[in-house]
């Protein structure tokens, strides 16, 4: 069988300090996602690879954050506007209005922290690309402080 089949993350921390350290590499990847994907312009980059691939990134984030968010709170400001409504036996909209924003805002953070270790790796386009090398050292980085070879 493949070696890599059994392969187990070994680390030197404690399982508190392994989870703040995650916390920490969670971020930077984040922020790096954030600074050289959604926020850039993509006609910046110089090459197709980078662009097509930043391009997909910023897409598969729309989706997979962004208007899945926009529908988890549209869905609880929903279910809890037929609540109240059914509880005051009249048409109300305020619950609809107050609970859409809280709940969106929460699931886009959390959302974007459960996906960042899937746009981090689709930015993987190589050393010899700009994207690429930037990502190769967030990644050196991550290692760095988890203490182990993550990926």
């Amino acid at each position: 069988m493949d070696e890599e089949y059994f392969y187990k993350e070994k680390t030197e921390l404690a399982p508190d300090a392994q989870r703040d350290a995650d916390h920490v590499c969670d971020n930077l990847r984040m922020k790096f996602i954030e600074d050289w994907a959604l926020n850039k312009n993509l006609d910046t980059y110089k090459t197709d690879a980078e662009r097509d691939w930043a391009y997909i990134v910023k897409r598969e984030y729309r989706f997979a954050v962004v208007l899945r968010s926009f529908f988890d709170g549209m869905f609880v400001g929903n279910l809890l506007q037929l609540a109240v409504s059914f509880n005051r036996k009249r048409l109300v909209f305020y619950p609809l209005f107050l609970t859409w924003p809280v709940v969106y805002y929460w699931q886009i953070g959390k959302r974007f922290n459960q996906h960042n270790r899937r746009f981090f790796e689709m930015l993987n386009v190589g050393t010899e690309f700009e994207l690429g090398a930037e990502r190769n050292r967030v990644l050196e980085e991550c290692n760095r402080i988890a203490r182990r070879a993550d990926f």
